[in-house]
């Protein structure tokens, strides 16, 4: 857990390959230097990966507009669309934002719940967790959003203590995540 409570921002694009396509969470594409190479785009993205590896999110000195003009940069290099994001263990936005969910992470960002946990065993056969019993995953699975997150904090603190009994080496977190406005 962090010693206090801060959030963090990433600049996303689409769901991360096994996903599904309306998935809204941690787990997409990051904007990466070969999407836009001209010296504007380059900059931002050198300030924004400075501090990518001592947390699970950004806390650069990127203002807001530059994390917002790195997002446009990444969009128009790649065509793929792509977004500032904020998120935190609290349920709390300094900006105006709209609240996607909660998802739950370990500290590099990949989603348990975004990868293929959910996805029918007839679709991905070879689900990761095709161990885990369709009673459970069709319970948890009922309680996401449009955006294949939690809604509710305690669905989403169930869903992780579930997962911490199966998977007992990862630390598991949940953040609530925000696009921002």
């Amino acid at each position: 857990m962090c010693e206090r409570d801060i959030g963090y921002y990433k600049v996303l694009s689409k769901p991360a390959v096994g996903c599904a396509p309306h998935y809204k969470g941690l787990f997409r594409f990051e904007a990466f230097p070969w999407s836009n190479e001209e010296n504007r785009f380059m900059s931002l993205w050198q300030r924004y990966t400075e501090n990518a590896d001592k947390s699970p999110g950004v806390t650069t000195d990127l203002t807001l507009t530059e994390l917002k003009e790195l997002a446009d940069l990444a969009t128009k290099g790649t065509g793929n669309f792509h977004e500032a994001v904020y998120f935190s263990e609290t349920f709390e936005c300094p900006h105006p934002s709209d609240y996607y969910g909660a998802d739950v992470t370990n500290l590099g960002g990949y989603s348990i719940g975004g990868e293929n946990f959910f996805r029918d065993s007839e679709e991905h056969p070879k689900c990761v967790f095709h161990f885990f019993p369709d009673a459970v995953n069709r319970h948890f699975k009922a309680k996401l959003n449009s955006y294949g997150l939690f809604h509710a904090l305690e669905d989403a603190i169930s869903f992780r203590a579930t997962v911490n009994d199966l998977v007992e080496d990862e630390e598991w977190r949940v953040f609530h995540v925000f696009k921002v406005k």
